[in-house]
């Protein structure tokens, strides 16, 4: 068995496992190999020349705690089932964190095809969205649209990325998207077969629908407004398809609040776990936080698949910017490595991980540390791979 990054010649192979593995349509796999597919960015397990196991990361830029930070979202991790049981999975992403961490990804996210399976290997939830499903009169009544509203084309990326940018500043853990993520998101969108439009307000974009129609359903993969009456007219445009939609299904953001004008919101949603995340190298990830008061905490982490991730560390506030070393001092809590992830996205509260038994705290004193170390965030990410 070798594990290394795929050749220049083994991406029929590969693209042929994903096939096997993963119940996605033709036109998408052919698309995602032809434009996302990188042999760089592409780890296997080999027999000989034959791909035994492969995964794939693929590189994006992330928010969190307001600082810019690179990862990698894990994708298509596939293994053929003569293979299965070997351990070649857990030998891959072992390898994959070594990759990461030489390129300094100190975190890492993916969206799991089995919470249990990848919370084995250090990922934890991070990310949740509140889901919509329902008939299409869950988003009010259908009419006339005053505003002005426009295709999303790929002419219009910038004026979207704008409203997203602006839209996304109330959120955390959101992607940083270039002109390439654009352009691959449309593409996905495309070939779905779904539509977008625009809506502008004094030449910018206040708001942005995308979205696909398919067995009378619609399916809404991103809703994005900066003002209540962009929202208003979105909604109510996605509400004339009448003709063409009996229900709509949309993953809109944890905090949001239209059930509250619902004439009847009972059980039209619902709570919908997403993304993992992973920290790949504690001492560089948890640099990123930025502490408001003094800070001398001494944390223990539990990770029993990196070892570089276990031991004893030394927080401290360095004139606004966390200081975190390794030390020999006797630990005033214990935090297991998928509990560390919650709290830096701040996703949970230290609080609600003591509450729960995901942390042993050994001086009552280290609590309010970790409070405001640790502050809660309201995370949101659209992407799927």
């Amino acid at each position: 068995m070798e594990i290394r990054f795929a050749g220049p010649d083994d991406m029929t192979q590969i693209k042929r496992l994903w096939e096997y593995c993963f119940d996605d349509p033709t036109e998408f796999v052919n698309w995602f190999f032809s434009r996302r597919y990188r042999s760089e960015n592409t780890l296997a397990v080999y027999q000989g020349k034959n791909v035994r196991c492969a995964l794939q990361l693929l590189p994006y830029k992330i928010m969190l705690r307001g600082q810019p930070v690179k990862t990698s979202y894990l994708v298509g991790l596939s293994t053929w089932p003569q293979y299965r049981g070997r351990g070649d999975a857990r030998a891959l992403i072992r390898h994959a964190f070594e990759v990461m961490r030489m390129r300094q990804e100190w975190v890492s996210i993916l969206l799991p095809f089995r919470y249990d399976f990848y919370r084995k290997y250090g990922w934890e939830i991070c990310y949740h969205h509140l889901m919509y499903s329902g008939d299409l009169e869950i988003l009010g009544p259908a009419g006339k649209i005053l505003d002005d509203i426009i295709p999303a084309e790929k002419e219009q990326i910038h004026l979207m990325n704008m409203c997203y940018q602006k839209f996304m500043k109330a959120y955390n853990g959101y992607v940083v998207r270039n002109e390439d993520d654009w352009d691959r998101l449309l593409d996905d969108l495309h070939i779905a077969g779904g539509t977008g439009y625009i809506v502008i307000k004094d030449s910018e974009a206040v708001g942005y629908v995308l979205f696909e129609i398919s067995n009378r359903q619609c399916k809404v993969r991103e809703l994005i407004y900066t003002t209540p009456e962009a929202k208003s007219a979105l909604m109510r445009l996605i509400a004339n398809h009448y003709s063409q939609v009996d229900t709509i299904v949309w993953n809109a953001p944890p905090d949001d609040i239209t059930y509250m004008d619902m004439p009847n919101p009972r059980g039209v949603m619902y709570k919908q776990p997403y993304v993992m995340g992973r920290i790949v190298d504690v001492r560089q990830a948890l640099r990123i936080l930025r502490p408001s008061r003094e800070v001398d905490l001494k944390i223990q982490v539990i990770d029993p698949v990196l070892e570089w991730n276990e031991g004893v560390f030394n927080l401290r506030n360095a004139g606004g910017f966390m200081e975190v070393a390794s030390c020999s001092a006797l630990p005033q809590v214990v935090i297991p490595i998928t509990t560390l992830a919650q709290l830096l996205w701040g996703y949970i509260t230290p609080m609600q991980a003591q509450k729960q038994g995901k942390l042993d705290v050994r001086d009552d004193r280290a609590i309010d540390h970790l409070e405001s170390i640790f502050t809660p965030a309201i995370n949101y990410i659209i992407e799927d791979y």
